[in-house]
């Protein structure tokens, strides 16, 4: 949670040095942004927003932001571009700029909501899902996992590294970080 709070307080300070230069792109460095809507129930709107700051576009930190439509943060996390999948080749500030839109499109998802959450057998040590494996947060044991997969709550996934992808559940206006599912590099 600590971390979060950090990676919260480098969003907000990042955001507002971007808003102060406009946004957008910025030559020199690489400061890059992009932001879209997340329409995950009927008429409620969040906004995710990425950012990207640093010397260059191989150097730099890059943040996600998810608001709601009081502009509250409900989830933050910042890592190195050059260790996310989709920002490790940006060399520009225009290509960081593309690359930041790819990773925040919604539209992208393969599971839009937790019954997509793949089947945790009674007799298996966790969720099963061939050559994809979900590995859900320590708070969610079996009876836990099962039941949000029955909630059909939406989910926002991104890719969070070079082979994996976090799932956050939205519940009760609260976004929860419910696992990681890794894929093949």
């Amino acid at each position: 949670m600590r971390g979060l709070a950090i990676a919260g307080v480098l969003a907000l300070a990042l955001g507002g040095c971007l808003q102060q230069t406009g946004g957008g792109v910025s030559a020199g460095n690489c400061d890059a942004t992009a932001s879209q809507p997340w329409r995950p129930l009927s008429g409620a709107e969040f906004t995710v927003e990425a950012l990207a700051h640093g010397p260059d576009c191989e150097h730099a930190v890059a943040t996600l932001v998810i608001r709601d439509a009081q502009n509250d943060v409900l989830w933050s996390e910042a890592a190195a571009s050059e260790d996310i999948a989709p920002l490790a080749g940006a060399r520009t500030p225009a290509a960081m700029q593309s690359a930041l839109a790819d990773w925040i499109n919604s539209d992208n998802h393969t599971m839009a909501t937790s019954s997509a959450l793949p089947e945790w057998p009674a007799d298996a040590t966790g969720p099963v899902n061939g050559e994809f494996p979900f590995y859900p947060e320590g708070a969610y044991d079996r009876d836990a996992y099962m039941a949000l997969r029955q909630s059909n709550v939406p989910l926002y996934c991104y890719i969070q590294g070079m082979e994996s992808m976090a799932c956050l559940a939205l519940t009760d206006g609260e976004l929860d970080k419910i696992g990681v599912q890794s894929f093949p590099g």
